[in-house]
Formats: structure tokens, sequence, C-alpha cells
């Protein structure tokens, strides 16, 4: 088999393999997507997920809960509402503020979306374990209480 460079770099190679194989998921997933005849993009999930069980919420709102920025979920809600997937609507209790929720053209098709995600979950289980699950949330976790940045900060400061 051939080397792999970034494996042999082990701690050196690592964020460049995970950015790797994140492409390769999210390439591979637009490509679902396009077989089954889906004009939705990859992270739209979360947001049908999310607004299916909400209701309706601020962008805001629904990036604190995805961990996403707001300029990123500004630019996925603008693509969804072009799609006719989303609507936004004054929030009747604070006129400057707009809120978010699923078309009708949504609610039709999360059903047919989520036997696809499902179909996606099961081959995902066959190569992620809930070992490996359980330990990526416990780097994320990590990394929240103290980022990347801090941690090297800190080590500086300690030189």
């Amino acid at each position: 088999m051939k080397k792999d460079f970034l494996q042999e770099l082990e701690y050196t190679g690592f964020t460049a393999r995970i950015k790797r194989l994140s492409d390769g998921l999210l390439y591979d997933a637009i490509n679902v997507y396009k077989n089954m005849d889906k004009e939705i993009e990859p992270n739209w999930h979360l947001v049908f997920l999310l607004l299916k069980e909400k209701g309706e919420m601020s962008v805001t709102e629904m990036a604190k809960q995805l961990g996403f920025s707001h300029p990123a979920l500004i630019k996925i809600a603008n693509k969804m509402k072009a799609k006719g997937y989303l609507e936004g609507f004054l929030d009747p209790k604070d006129s400057r503020r707009t809120l978010l929720r699923l078309t009708k053209k949504s609610i039709i098709e999360i059903p047919h979306l989520e036997q696809n995600w499902e179909l996606i979950q099961s081959v995902i289980q066959e190569f992620i374990d809930k070992e490996f699950l359980d330990k990526l949330t416990e780097v994320e976790n990590r990394l929240n209480e103290k980022s990347l940045l801090e941690r090297i900060n800190l080590k500086l400061e300690e030189k």
C-alpha cells in the first residue's frame, strides 16, 4: 500500500487529515444528493432537522444551536430560501428580528429526505463507531474549554 505522508507526520498532519476527511465526505455527499435528484446541499439537513423540531428560529439562534458562524448560517439560509425550502418573516414580538421557518415544500420533502439521511447514516455507521464519536466529542469539548491558540500561547508564556 502507498505510504500516506500525512499519516507519517502523525500530530503535525492532524489538521490536514481532518480537512481531507471532511472534504472527501462533503464531496461524496454532494454527489449522493445529485444521484438522488435532490436540490439540497450536505449541511442543509441540519437546518431542516432543527426547524422541524423548533418550528421557527432566528438566524442567530440557529447559528448558536448548530455551532456555525452567523455569516455561514446566513449563506445557507439564503441558498435554502432561493430553492424554496425556507421563508423569513418578521418576529411578531419584535419587528427588528427576522425568523425563519420551513416552507410547505420542505414539509412535503422532509419524509423523503429523512429516508435518504437514514441511508447515509447507516453507511456512516459502517466505518464510524460510537467510540470514535465519543472521542470526537471529547476533543470538541476540550477545544471549547481552551482553544488551540490559547493552548499554544500558554506554552509560549512558559518559555
